[in-house]
């Protein structure tokens, strides 16, 4: 009996331990990832403004964060500032309806973080590359940070050391010969190269399909909580429609989302930098990533077949450039949306915001 609730003790971690690790949400790819982080990236206003460069920080997907302090009245301060100025309220100048005035006493705005400070003194060029610098210290400090930054100088080093002669003494007796030094070093860069790849086509797969099972499931029978997991998963980049929102949500953010503007009360206060939330994102535009990311994936399988089944001299020449070329393609297709559409989000809300406390 001790053997067997040992075992199944096991097994329910192990299980337990799988299925935490599936409902985790990685970034997918390394293209993806840094589309974001660049979309995400601080502005030269957030820099220049110093009690908005000072409050700064980066979560762990290398997308910068402004932290926060709520004030009792709802507005926001940045988590650096010690003593909250008097609040400078907007008013309220959308017109209201006699019923309207009947039902609800409406009052002013809360302001936002960015409508606060949009008026201080900007610093000049030499403060503003300090805070350029620090911050991205701080992008790098963070693992995905981290990771983006020793990824692609591995891929930078391996493709133009050796592909763009950057060493001649390599080239004996010629640059063409299958025994030369640059041949074989083509040969150890390339399968380098491959294993990097790997990392991502074949470490992120189970994410990768299981996105794509949720995505099936959100075309063929509108699953609410199918999109839901989508968001979560994209949130960078990615608004989900007002069906898939929870009821308390989408009245919320529908005065928010409406033509790009900031909510005409203060019965919700301001959940972004600006007041605004950012519309929908179309949902082919989902699709298209998912998909790109299976295919990266699919290529990946395709390159290692001929990466591994053959050697460097019986591997067909079009093999090697043809799916790297192919699965690097894709990936960078799905970064340039992200980055897109991440951009255009981060235009109307701002940075995401952090609120570590109120005051």
């Amino acid at each position: 009996m001790a053997e067997l609730s040992n075992i199944e003790g096991l097994g329910g971690r192990v299980r337990r331990a799988s299925v935490t690790l599936l409902n985790a949400n990685p970034q997918l790819g390394m293209w993806q990832a840094t589309g974001t982080a660049i979309a995400h990236a601080p502005n030269l206003t957030e820099l220049r403004v110093p009690e908005l460069s000072e409050s700064i920080e980066f979560n762990a997907h290398g997308h910068s964060t402004q932290a926060a302090l709520r004030e009792a009245d709802g507005d926001l301060i940045p988590a650096r500032t010690r003593t909250a100025s008097e609040s400078h309220q907007l008013p309220d100048l959308s017109p209201i309806s006699e019923n309207q005035s009947k039902k609800v006493k409406r009052r002013k705005r809360a302001n936002s973080l960015r409508e606060r400070y949009s008026d201080e003194p900007k610093e000049g060029w030499g403060p503003t590359i300090v805070n350029a610098l620090r911050a991205l210290w701080k992008f790098f400090c963070t693992p995905s940070g981290f990771c983006i930054t020793i990824y692609f100088l591995n891929i930078v080093a391996m493709l133009f050391f050796l592909l763009l002669g950057a060493a001649p003494a390599m080239n004996y007796p010629t640059a063409d010969d299958d025994n030369s030094p640059r041949k074989k070093w083509l040969e150890i860069d390339s399968q380098i190269l491959n294993a990097l790849f790997c990392v991502t086509g074949f470490g992120l797969a189970p994410w990768r399909f299981r996105d794509l099972y949720f995505l099936i499931r959100v075309l063929l029978v509108r699953d609410k909580s199918a999109m839901q997991r989508l968001a979560l998963q994209n949130k960078g980049w990615f608004r989900p429609p007002a069906w898939a929102l929870d009821d308390r949500d989408s009245s919320d953010d529908q005065g928010q989302r409406d033509e790009h503007r900031s909510v005409d009360s203060t019965e919700k206060p301001a959940t972004t930098l600006t007041g605004n939330v950012a519309p929908p994102t179309v949902l082919w535009k989902l699709a298209f990533n998912v998909f790109m990311m299976v295919l990266n994936t699919l290529f990946q399988v395709v390159l290692s077949y001929f990466m591994w089944a053959y050697n460097r001299l019986d591997r067909p020449t079009w093999a090697t450039g043809t799916f790297i070329g192919s699965g690097c393609g894709v990936a960078m297709f799905a970064g340039i949306m992200s980055w897109i559409e991440g951009r255009k989000i981060k235009k109307i809300e701002g940075p995401q915001l952090q609120i570590i406390g109120e005051v």
